[in-house]
C-alpha cells in the first residue's frame, strides 16, 4: 500500500515538475528521443545477423549442428563430461536425426534431436554463436546445453530411416 501512495506521489510531482519547463526544452527532449528510437530501429538483431537468408537447406545442414555433433563425440570419446548424458551413453553413441531447428531467444539455435538408437525421445540442445556486429557475420559456435525431454514420442527406428529417404535435405548426423 505504501508502494503505491509513494508512487503516485511521484507521478504527480514529475507531472507538476514537468509543466513549469518551458516548451522549447520539452520539444528538444522529443526530437532527441525520436532519433534514438530510429537508431535503435535500423540495427539488425544478432539472430537477423545469424539466419538472414537462410533457406530451408540451411536449416538442415549447417555449423550449428555440426558444433552438436562435435559435442557429441567429445562426450562419447571421453574428452568431455555430461552427467545428464550418463544414464543414456549407450543409445547416444550413434547417429541422430534434427527433429527441429528454430533461432533460440538467447541467441543461437535451439536444436531437437533425436537419435537412430533412442528414437522415441527428444533431446533439445542450445547452440550459440559469437557475432561480429561490425561485419554482420558469425564468428564462432558454442555448445551451451543438451537435455532429455520429458515427453515421448511415437516414432521407431524404421520411421526414421524412411523420413531420411523421403525428406530431402533431411539426413543422419
Amino acid at each position: 500500500m505504501k508502494t503505491t501512495i509513494i508512487s503516485i506521489a511521484i507521478f504527480f510531482t514529475l507531472s507538476v515538475y514537468s509543466m513549469g519547463h518551458d516548451k522549447a526544452k520539452q520539444d528538444s527532449i522529443i526530437d532527441t528521443a525520436i532519433q534514438v528510437t530510429d537508431t535503435i530501429g535500423t540495427r539488425k538483431t544478432l539472430n537477423e545477423i545469424r539466419f538472414d537468408g537462410w533457406e530451408r537447406s540451411d536449416w538442415l545442414d549447417n555449423e550449428y549442428i555440426r558444433t552438436l555433433r562435435k559435442y557429441l563425440d567429445d562426450y562419447n570419446n571421453g574428452i568431455v563430461s555430461n552427467p545428464a548424458l550418463d544414464p543414456y551413453k549407450e543409445q547416444i553413441k550413434g547417429q541422430f536425426v534434427v527433429y527441429d531447428i528454430n533461432p533460440y531467444l538467447l541467441g543461437g539455435a535451439l536444436i531437437r534431436i533425436t537419435f537412430l538408437d533412442m528414437p522415441d525421445r527428444v533431446f533439445s540442445s542450445w547452440i550459440y554463436s559469437n557475432i561480429d556486429e561490425k561485419k554482420e557475420i558469425v564468428e564462432s559456435y558454442e555448445f551451451r546445453s543438451i537435455s532429455i525431454e520429458e515427453e515421448t514420442i511415437d516414432m521407431t527406428k524404421e520411421d526414421i530411416l524412411q523420413a531420411v529417404k523421403e525428406m530431402e535435405g533431411l539426413k543422419l548426423w
